[in-house]
C-alpha cells in the first residue's frame, strides 16, 4: 500500500469551503494514508485558529484529522462531499471500499445516531448511504466525509485531556466500541520522555497485541509512539485544545491509522496559557538549612504549662538536648522552664535561625512580621484556624503568607505539629515526646497526626530517623519544597512523604524527577478516593486531584506510592537500610515449606524470579542438608538445624552469581537458633546477655547477615518465625539487617526495590530510547 504526504497547502484545503475536486485533489493518487508534511504544524495552527475565531466548541472529524495529519499521525485518504453525486465521485477516486460519515461542527456521537456507513462498495451503495445520512441530518449543515475503508483487526485508542493540576495527560489503550468495557488504558503526564511512552505501551493488560499475534505482524511501535508524542505536542502548541479522542486507532498491517478523531476546543483558552502553566511556577525551594540545623531557637508563646503548645514545645527542646541557645518569648518576661524569657521578639539578644510560634491564629501575623524585622529566617506556625477552617480562615492564611514573604521569612505551616532533626538534637514537636534514634530515613507529612504516627512507629520498632517535618496547610512551604531541600542532604538516604493532595502537578513532577535520580521516595497517599478527598479538604484544605493521573505521574517520576502506614514504613525502611538489588532474581531460604510456597506465589505476582540454583550451589547445599531436601528454590532447610548450618546455607545463596536478593523465612525466633520461651535469658530480653531482643546465636546470625550484605552488595530480608517488635538489628553498619512480618511483605518490598533500582539506573544513564521500565508493583 502506498503512503501519501500532504503538503501544507493541501492540508489547508481540508475545509468546508473547498470544492469536491479540490478536496479530492488533496488526497488523489494511489490508495494510501495521509501523513505529516514539513508544513503540517503551521497548517494545523490555522485550522485551530479558524475554529476558535468562529467560537466552535469542537473540530469536526475532517478538521480534526487534518490537524492530526499535520502532526504526523496517519489518517485515511479521503475528501468531503456536499451531496450524493460528489460522494460517489470521491469514492470512485479512492478505488475501493469506503466509509461514509455525516459530519458538522454541531454533530456528535455519529455511531450512536446511525451517521456512519462502513464498507460501502460500488456507486449505488455509496449513493444510498449518502442519501440516508443527509436525510438524518437535514437542517444541521452536515457534509459527507468519504474515506478509504481502513482494514485491521486490532483496535487501540489514544487521547489527550487537560488535568487541572498536572496539565495535559495523554492516554493509550484498547479501543473500539468496547473500550469502556475493557477499561484497559495507560496514562502519561506531559512532558513525555521516551521511556514514559514505552511504559504506556507495555502498561496495558493487552500489550501482547502489539507484538506478533495470531499471524499478525508486530505493530510499528515507532509510529505508535510518534502518535502519542504528537498528541502531547498538539496540547503544548494549542492551549485551546482541551481534549482529543482518537478511537479507533486501527492497525492496518503494522501501521496505526486514526480511523476516527474528535478534538474539543475551549475558544477562551486559546488566547491565554492553560490554567496550569499560567500560574507562576515555583522552580526552586527556599533554603531550609536554618530549619534543619538551627544555631539558636526562639519559642514564641513559651509557657511553663506542658499542656499548652508553648510549654510542650519548649520542654521537648530542652529535654531533647538541643545544644544551642533556646529563647522563650512570653509577654510577661521573667523565666520560663528555668530559662530567661523575653517580652517580645524584638528584645531577643540575637536573631535565632528558627522561631517556633505557639500563639493563637489571631496573633500570628504580627509575630511573623516581627520575625522578619529581627532577621529570623524561618518560622514554624503550629496554630490551626486557617485555610482548613473555611473562607475566613483562608483569607487569614493568605494574609499570613503575604506578611511572611514581605518580611523575608520562610513559613512552615500553619496547622502543623512541628519538626525533628535528630542529628541536630532538635526535638520541636508539641505535646508528644518523640525520641527516635538517629538514622537515614526522613519523614515529611501534610497531616500532623499521620506524621506523628509514622515517627512513633519508627521509634517503637527501632527505625532510625534523620528528619521529620510536619508541613500542615503548606501555606508557603510545601512538602515538595522540604523534599527538594533534602535531595542533597547526605544524612537522608530515603524519604517517606504523606500527601493528601498536590497543589502544583508540574512542581511535583519536577521535584520527584530531580530527587528520585539520587535517592528513593515513598509516598503514602491519602485522598485518592472521593471519600478521602472530602476528608482531606475538611482538615487541610488539600486539593487531591485525579487519582489515575497522580499515579501516572508517580510512575513516570520514580516515586513509590503506598496507601497504608505499615507497608509504606516497611518499604521506606528497606530502601534506607538495605543495598539495592541489581536484578529480579531472588533466593528464598525457609525453615518450613508453607512459607516458601507463599513467597514463591508472591514472587510470581510481582514479576520477580525464583533464582535458578547453579550446580555449584546445589553441591554445596547437598553437603549441608539432609539427602531428602528439595534441591530447588525455595530452599527448605527441612529439619531443626543449628545456627551454623543457617549461616553456611545463607552464604552459599548470597554469594551465588545467579542471585540478586535473599529472603530468609523462619530462622530467627525458631528452635534452630536456640530460642525457647521458657528461658528469658537466652531469649535476650532487654538487659540480658543478648543484644536487644536477640540471643547469642541470633546475634551471630545477624552479624553474619550484615557482613554478607557488605561483601555482596545484595539485600537480605528476614522474616522471624514469631513476631518481633524491632524492625532492624542495630549492627552499626551501613546496611543493617531488616525484619518484616510476613513472606508477602518481604517479597513486595523487594519488588518495589527492584523497580526503583531499574528506574534510577535508567534515569542516571539518560534512559536510552525504548528502554522499558516495568510497572511499580502496587
Amino acid at each position: 500500500m502506498a503512503e501519501r504526504r500532504l503538503s501544507g497547502s493541501a492540508i489547508r484545503e481540508y475545509s468546508h469551503g473547498a470544492t469536491v475536486q479540490e478536496n479530492t485533489a488533496a488526497c488523489a493518487g494511489e490508495r494510501g494514508m495521509v501523513k505529516r508534511s514539513a508544513a503540517g504544524d503551521s497548517a494545523g495552527s490555522e485550522i485551530v485558529a479558524a475554529a476558535v475565531d468562529r467560537g466552535l466548541g469542537a473540530l469536526d472529524e475532517w478538521q480534526a484529522k487534518a490537524l492530526l495529519a499535520g502532526y504526523g499521525i496517519t489518517v485515511p485518504e479521503g475528501a468531503l462531499a456536499h451531496n450524493e453525486d460528489e460522494a460517489v465521485d470521491v469514492a470512485r477516486r479512492l478505488d475501493g471500499p469506503v466509509a461514509l460519515k455525516a459530519i458538522g461542527s454541531h454533530i456528535g456521537h455519529k455511531t450512536e445516531r446511525g451517521l456512519v456507513a462502513l464498507d460501502l462498495r460500488g456507486d449505488e451503495a455509496v449513493r444510498t448511504a449518502a442519501r440516508l445520512l443527509l436525510a438524518l441530518t437535514e437542517g444541521q449543515g452536515a457534509l459527507l466525509l468519504v474515506e478509504r475503508m481502513v482494514g485491521g483487526s486490532r483496535e487501540f485508542m489514544i487521547g489527550m485531556k487537560r488535568d487541572p493540576l498536572f496539565g495535559p495527560v495523554v492516554m493509550f489503550g484498547i479501543g473500539g466500541i468496547f473500550a469502556e468495557a475493557h477499561k484497559d488504558i495507560a496514562l502519561g503526564v506531559t512532558p513525555l520522555e521516551d521511556r514514559d511512552i514505552e511504559g504506556m505501551l507495555t502498561g496495558i493488560r493487552a500489550s501482547a497485541l502489539l507484538g506478533d499475534f495470531r499471524g499478525l505482524p508486530p505493530v510499528d511501535r515507532a509510529s505508535l509512539a510518534g502518535a502519542i508524542r504528537a498528541l502531547a505536542r498538539v496540547a503544548t502548541d494549542h492551549p485551546g485544545v482541551t481534549e482529543i479522542d482518537v478511537n479507533p486507532l486501527i492497525v492496518e498491517g503494522s501501521t496505526p491509522v486514526a480511523a476516527d478523531a474528535l478534538v474539543i476546543l475551549d475558544p477562551a483558552a486559546e488566547a491565554r496559557s492553560s490554567a496550569v502553566s499560567s500560574t507562576p511556577r515555583v522552580t526552586s525551594s527556599p533554603d531550609l538549612t536554618p530549619l534543619f540545623a538551627p544555631r539558636a531557637v526562639a519559642v514564641v508563646g513559651a509557657s511553663d504549662d506542658p499542656h499548652k503548645w508553648g510549654g510542650s514545645l519548649l520542654r521537648n527542646l530542652i529535654d531533647g538536648g538541643f545544644a544551642g541557645p533556646i529563647y522563650p518569648v512570653n509577654g510577661r518576661g521573667g523565666t520560663v522552664c528555668g530559662l530567661p524569657a523575653f517580652a517580645s521578639v524584638a528584645e531577643l539578644p540575637e536573631a535565632p535561625d528558627l522561631a517556633l510560634i505557639a500563639l493563637g491564629a489571631a496573633h500570628v501575623n504580627a509575630v511573623v512580621a516581627q520575625c522578619g524585622e529581627r532577621g529570623i529566617p524561618v518560622a514554624v506556625v503550629v496554630a490551626a484556624g486557617f485555610a482548613e477552617a473555611g473562607e475566613e480562615g483562608a483569607a487569614a492564611e493568605a494574609e499570613l503568607v503575604r506578611r511572611a514573604r514581605a518580611s523575608g521569612v520562610t513559613l512552615i505551616g500553619p496547622n502543623c505539629m512541628g519538626l525533628l532533626a535528630t542529628h541536630s538534637r532538635l526535638h520541636a514537636v508539641g505535646f508528644l515526646e518523640l525520641r527516635p534514634k538517629p538514622g537515614a530515613l526522613s519523614i515529611i507529612s501534610q497531616s500532623g497526626n499521620i506524621g506523628v504516627q509514622l515517627v512513633t512507629r519508627a521509634e517503637r520498632r527501632g527505625i532510625g530517623i534523620d528528619k521529620y517535618v510536619s508541613v500542615g496547610n503548606q501555606a508557603s512551604t510545601s512538602a515538595l519544597d522540604v523534599l527538594d531541600a533534602l535531595g542533597d542532604d547526605p544524612q537522608t538516604a530515603a524519604a517517606l512523604v504523606y500527601l493528601e493532595g498536590v497543589g502544583d502537578g508540574r512542581r511535583f513532577i519536577d521535584v520527584m524527577r530531580r530527587i528520585t535520580r539520587k535517592k528513593p521516595v515513598v509516598v503514602l497517599r491519602g485522598g485518592l478516593t472521593e471519600y478521602g478527598r472530602r476528608a482531606a479538604a475538611s482538615h487541610t484544605g488539600a486539593m487531591a486531584g485525579s487519582a489515575d493521573v497522580f499515579m501516572a505521574a508517580a510512575r513516570q517520576t520514580g516515586c513509590l506510592v503506598r496507601t497504608g502506614p505499615d507497608e509504606s514504613m516497611d518499604l521506606a525502611l528497606c530502601l534506607s537500610a538495605l543495598p539495592m538489588p541489581k536484578g529480579r532474581r531472588v533466593a528464598v531460604m525457609t525453615l518450613g515449606g508453607g512459607w516458601g510456597v507463599l513467597a514463591a506465589d508472591e514472587l510470581a505476582r510481582n514479576d520477580l524470579e525464583l533464582a535458578a540454583l547453579e550446580p555449584r550451589v546445589l553441591a554445596d547445599l547437598d553437603e549441608l542438608l539432609p539427602d531428602y531436601w528439595c534441591r530447588s528454590n525455595p530452599v527448605d532447610l527441612v529439619t531443626a538445624i543449628g545456627p551454623d548450618v543457617s549461616n553456611r546455607a545463607l552464604t552459599v545463596l548470597a554469594e551465588s552469581e545467579a542471585v540478586d536478593a535473599v529472603v530468609v523465612l523462619g530462622v530467627l525466633r525458631s528452635p534452630s537458633t536456640g530460642w525457647t520461651s521458657d528461658d528469658p535469658e537466652s531469649a535476650g530480653v532487654p538487659g540480658g546477655p543478648g543484644r536487644g531482643d536477640f540471643n547469642a546465636a541470633e546475634i551471630a546470625f545477624l552479624e553474619h547477615v550484615t557482613r554478607l550484605m557488605a561483601s555482596t552488595g545484595k539485600p537480605i530480608i528476614n522474616v522471624p518465625l514469631r513476631p518481633l517488635e524491632a524492625a532492624t538489628f542495630p549492627g552499626g553498619a551501613r546496611h543493617d539487617p531488616v525484619f518484616l512480618y510476613s513472606p508477602v511483605a518481604a517479597v513486595r518490598a523487594l519488588a518495589a526495590m527492584a523497580w526503583y533500582g531499574e528506574y534510577a539506573a535508567a534515569a542516571q544513564a539518560g534512559a536510552p530510547t525504548g528502554t522499558p521500565v516495568k510497572e511499580d508493583p502496587r
